[in-house]
């Protein structure tokens, strides 16, 4: 088979913010720019100051500045479509104005779509609207996990053309040993090891709240990172008189330290679409708790410790249950195996082959 062009939808990457569609579309451009598959893959971002570092200096990845605004910057990839054999969103929309090649998308939730605490906007309507067409018109559908398929199946009666499951893959960056620098970055963010660990956007599904309600209990720190000020401000009014680290946003490159030295992680999230931050935690041989439900028990492959995502006291326990040796590094232990799979560029070797298979008219 002869070497592609592809194009894919970066307009994810945005400095200061680190998301998991952002690490999806990290991940699956590093692999087709090392793979035998891809002549060129060609990048669609608004700006290069935000592109990871690991694609920098690809010799098959090149950057297409397209524009800042919405209508403009779907125009501009609906054209560039033209000129490529695939065009890949790591959204669950493809280009409004239309595919004029090969489409695969990636459905990682339709939380906004769903969940009572975002339903009602006014912009759910669209993006419902563009699912639907993009699950018409995809080639592929990729979800990060079988709940986000059987979801989207549910509330939109479908769940595309040719509907595959595949796990996103872990950044070789995320491993167990201590590295020189991890020190200096903690103190950088005013850390000491040893701190209970939530990563996220803080959004309402976040369910940090729980948390909160039983730092009084911890003999650890709480800490918070990856929360806007905005986002911060809806749980702090909430749970008055809880100390807890807050930090905004955290370098990607630092993430893995403040991992390792973390005592664990934590995500009562009331839903998900994969969680990235548990498998990275298990990656750095920290172990995780989270919210006991499907998604996170099937993406962590019930290697964390998991509790009801409306019980405080099952927190608090499983927290407490850790500070047993033994307990701890068996489920270290747990996650690690569970976790090597999912490791750097061989995670993405499914993706690769649906995309061979699709170019030769599988």
């Amino acid at each position: 088979m002869k070497r592609i062009r592809i194009l894919i939808d970066g307009r994810e990457f945005v400095s200061n913010r680190v998301t998991g569609i952002g690490r999806v579309t990290q991940g699956l451009a590093d692999a087709l720019g090392n793979s035998d598959l891809a002549n060129e893959v060609v990048i669609a971002v608004r700006g290069t100051a935000a592109l990871p570092s690991i694609l920098l200096n690809q010799e098959r990845i090149v950057m297409e500045r397209i524009p800042t605004r919405f209508l403009q910057s779907e125009k501009a990839l609906s054209h560039s479509t033209n000129h490529f054999d695939i065009c890949i969103s790591p959204y669950p929309k493809l280009p409004f104005f239309g595919v004029h090649c090969r489409a695969i998308h990636i459905i990682h939730d339709v939380l906004d779509l769903t969940h009572p605490l975002y339903r009602k906007r006014f912009k759910t309507v669209f993006d419902r609207y563009r699912l639907r067409r993009a699950l018409h018109r995809a080639n592929i559908t990729w979800y990060d996990s079988s709940w986000s398929m059987a979801e989207t199946q549910k509330h939109l009666g479908r769940c595309g053309r040719n509907p595959r499951v595949r796990h996103p893959g872990i950044n070789d960056i995320f491993h167990p040993e201590k590295q020189k620098e991890d020190n200096s970055i903690l103190e950088a963010y005013g850390l000491k090891p040893g701190y209970v660990l939530a990563l996220g956007n803080g959004l309402p599904h976040k369910n940090l709240g729980i948390i909160l309600d039983i730092g009084h209990q911890l003999d650890r720190a709480i800490v918070f990172a990856g929360v806007s000020d905005k986002n911060r401000q809806h749980w702090e009014s909430r749970h008055s008189g809880i100390h807890a680290v807050w930090i905004r946003h955290v370098e990607e490159p630092h993430l893995p330290a403040l991992l390792r030295r973390a005592f664990c992680l934590v995500q009562p999230s009331l839903v998900e679409g994969y969680g990235y931050p548990p498998l990275e935690a298990m990656a750095c041989g920290r172990p995780a708790i989270v919210s006991r439900i499907p998604v996170l028990l099937e993406t962590t492959g019930n290697c964390a410790l998991s509790a009801p995502s409306d019980d405080p006291v099952a927190w608090r326990d499983a927290l407490k249950s850790l500070e047993d040796p033994s307990r701890y590094d068996d489920l270290s232990q747990q996650g690690l195996k569970w976790i090597q799979p999912l490791r750097g560029r061989r995670a993405w070797e499914p993706y690769l082959a649906d995309i061979e298979n699709l170019m030769k008219g599988s």
